[in-house]
């Protein structure tokens, strides 16, 4: 049985027959890029060749991980470590360019706080700021009154109880777990600020409206940098004086309402004594305490502070390096102990849920165990009235101020 062949009229040949197929596909690539240049996407005008290319939003989303919660446009969040670059905030900007840094916007609306009996007073204080490269800058007042003074929370020793301060930081880049800090820990608890907040005074007043005292965070270098890159106008270990003290007035510039400042990294910069020496000696010349996380031990630190005059500190306890419930229970079972061995103890964590939340419930503790809840701006003065009184070297000014 003969195979059936179907035959093509003579006008379509094997030769011709390709002649028209490239004919119609060297039409169709025509037709396509007059599409993208009147349009700029080919979908626009092709239906059929529906392109899947995520939006811009839709890929930042992505890139920082940013929960629906904490997309609140009145509240913005941006987490440093998230981002592959730097990502862009007002008044930051690149160290080297002098005239780049602008002062933060000024709120037209004075936020609405919430009504506390234990409200610090609201900031700043007259006499104690002048105009700085970011905003404010704190100074001594023209009566010798400290900053860090001025700003701590009062606080009234109870006799033969032994104190136990907390600090919490990384505080301000997130609406919900700064909201938690504020809101959930007891008002002797220190907060301590990212620089690099967003509207920063607004949540350092409200911080305040709770009763919280409350520290700035400064950007130190680590070992490893700039692979390792705390932010923004770090304070460097190879800088000069002059850019060191430029850096430094811009982040204390921020905001305003601070008793005392602490580092953020920090191990290449405190490990050189000539690089700590104008940080330091800008910070007592502004009359602001220091705390030093304490994650490692430089005798640096204790030399250029003695040689500056500085009032400072070192916590005693990093208490959520392990992020679980039982690991932050035992370091604050050590900060019991070293409390009763030493009379204080300073223990530094970050503002993780989990931290918050171990912190709450051990805070409401202290009272049945025999301590008293301090914060750390008292324990930082009661161990420099020690040293003094003890023949130590190291000078405070904030002594003085308060006798």
């Amino acid at each position: 049985m003969a195979r059936f062949a179907p035959t093509l009229p003579a006008a379509f040949s094997d030769v011709n027959f390709h002649a028209v197929v490239g004919a119609a596909l060297f039409t169709f690539i025509i037709i396509s890029l007059g599409a993208i240049a009147m349009f700029g996407r080919i979908d626009s005008a092709l239906p059929f060749a529906k392109l899947e290319i995520p939006s811009l939003a839709d890929s930042a989303l992505v890139q920082a991980k940013l929960r629906p919660e904490d997309t609140n446009p009145q509240a913005p969040i941006i987490s440093m470590s998230e981002y592959e670059t730097e990502p862009s905030l007002n008044g930051v900007s690149d160290p080297s360019d002098k005239t780049s840094a602008q002062p933060p916007p000024v709120r037209t609306q004075t936020p609405t706080l919430p009504v506390s009996p234990h409200a610090l007073a609201a900031v700043p204080f007259s006499g104690l700021t002048e105009t700085g490269p970011g905003g404010l800058l704190p100074k001594i007042g023209a009566d010798g009154q400290l900053p860090a003074i001025a700003y701590a929370k009062p606080f009234v020793r109870e006799p033969g109880k032994p104190l136990v301060s907390l600090v919490v930081g990384g505080l301000g880049m997130m609406s919900k777990t700064t909201l938690a800090a504020i809101e959930e820990l007891p008002p002797e608890v220190s907060l301590s600020f990212v620089p690099y907040t967003p509207d920063l005074q607004t949540w350092v007043t409200r911080a305040r409206a709770a009763g919280h005292e409350v520290l700035i965070e400064l950007p130190m270098e680590p070992f490893g940098y700039p692979d390792t890159d705390p932010g923004p106008y770090t304070l460097l270990s190879t800088a000069s004086a002059a850019e060191n003290t430029r850096r430094l007035e811009w982040l204390l510039s921020r905001t305003t309402g601070y008793f005392g400042v602490t580092n953020y990294m920090g191990s290449k910069l405190t490990s050189s004594e000539n690089a700590l020496g104008p940080v330091f000696r800008g910070l007592n010349k502004r009359g602001i305490h220091f705390l030093f996380d304490g994650e490692t031990r430089r005798s640096s630190l204790r030399n250029v502070a003695n040689a500056e005059g500085l009032t400072w500190t070192t916590a005693d306890r990093i208490v959520d390096a392990k992020q679980t419930s039982t690991a932050i229970d035992d370091e604050l079972l050590r900060l019991e102990a070293m409390a009763i061995q030493n009379g204080t103890a300073i223990g530094k964590g970050f503002s993780w849920p989990v931290t918050i939340n171990q912190l709450r419930d051990w805070t409401a503790s202290l009272q049945g165990k025999g301590y008293q809840l301090a914060p750390v701006s008292a324990v930082i003065q009661i161990r420099a009235d020690e040293a003094k009184s003890a023949g130590g070297s190291t000078t405070s000014r904030a002594s003085a101020a308060r006798q």
